[in-house]
């Protein structure tokens, strides 16, 4: 499974500068607006700080992605870019309007299921697989909503794994372009937030990666997985512990993995790049060409790493979790 700095290369062009650009004047613009994202108790900041930074990353993407591929001399009327850019501006605009007034979480997640359908019709797919496609695009979807909780992990592990995609072939020109987008916006989240990116950013973007997955390359859903390995598995092994306590999943908490890191006293910086270099290493495994060897190698660290913060937790986090 190559990846190559050839590969992603072939996905650069001059409109790349551009997004990276009219990314930083939207989210200027952004904290200029003063729409501020007040704590609560499940929060990680202590501060009012400005959110809608996805607007910027999101923004940029959509108007940049189309005379990208054009520049390329590649089809701008690709039935699979199509759906996805349809996907991601319709659940961009719900995610805002969630943003600024509290959609219940039905309709939340009826979003994202038409989003995701919207992002899988374009491929081509068999129907059994669409239905996989769907329900694996609404997953990473809410698991990234979910992992956006400290600043820069879920942005800096979606601009890795999209980096890491286009530098295996798969869609390099809107890989690149989403890589750059994320990049721009970073250092405004990281190590500092001067501004949060909010869902706009989390679960359009999530819905970005998701569709790698969909892509014809065989290996395009596995190097999906493999990168996104620390988040899906902070997901899933929260959702178990909470389903074993009796806990109601859809109950707002602070039980994340990453959540109980900050909680029993590591440093918010180390807690991100741990989650990066979870992305990196998903890569790395990927190169065994045997997925089993692959699973195992992605197990080993998450296995560690979920043994020590909850060795941490039970020492130092005195309420429940």
């Amino acid at each position: 499974m190559p990846f190559s700095l050839s590969s992603f290369l072939s996905g650069l062009t001059l409109l790349d500068l551009c997004a990276a650009v009219l990314c930083t004047v939207l989210v200027v613009l952004m904290i200029q607006a003063g729409i501020m994202d007040t704590p609560v108790h499940r929060s990680s900041h202590t501060r009012p700080t400005p959110k809608g930074g996805g607007i910027g990353i999101i923004g940029a993407f959509l108007l940049c992605a189309l005379p990208s591929l054009f520049l390329k001399g590649q089809p701008i009327l690709n039935p699979s870019v199509i759906g996805m850019l349809a996907g991601v501006i319709l659940l961009a605009a719900v995610s805002w309007l969630d943003d600024l007034y509290s959609f219940r979480a039905r309709y939340k997640l009826g979003a994202q299921f038409m989003a995701a359908f919207l992002a899988a019709a374009g491929t081509g797919a068999s129907l059994p697989m669409m239905g996989i496609f769907i329900l694996g695009a609404v997953f990473i979807t809410n698991a990234l909503n979910f992992i956006d909780g400290i600043n820069g992990l879920a942005s800096g592990t979606m601009m890795i794994a999209a980096a890491l995609l286009a530098s295996a072939g798969i869609q390099p020109v809107i890989f690149v372009l989403f890589a750059v987008c994320l990049a721009a916006f970073l250092p405004w989240n990281f190590p500092k937030a001067r501004i949060f990116m909010g869902d706009v950013g989390s679960q359009a973007g999530a819905l970005v990666i998701a569709w790698g997955a969909m892509q014809p390359l065989h290996t395009s859903a596995l190097i999906v997985l493999a990168v996104l390995s620390g988040v899906l598995w902070d997901v899933l092994f929260t959702l178990a512990r909470r389903a074993r306590a009796g806990d109601r999943l859809t109950e707002a908490h602070r039980g994340h993995l990453y959540q109980l890191a900050i909680r029993s006293g590591l440093p918010m910086p180390l807690v991100t790049t741990v989650y990066w270099g979870f992305a990196l290493w998903g890569a790395a495994a990927c190169l065994a060409n045997e997925w089993l060897v692959t699973a195992l190698l992605i197990l080993l660290p998450q296995l560690c790493w979920t043994g020590y913060i909850c060795t941490r937790a039970r020492a130092r986090v005195q309420d429940r979790w």
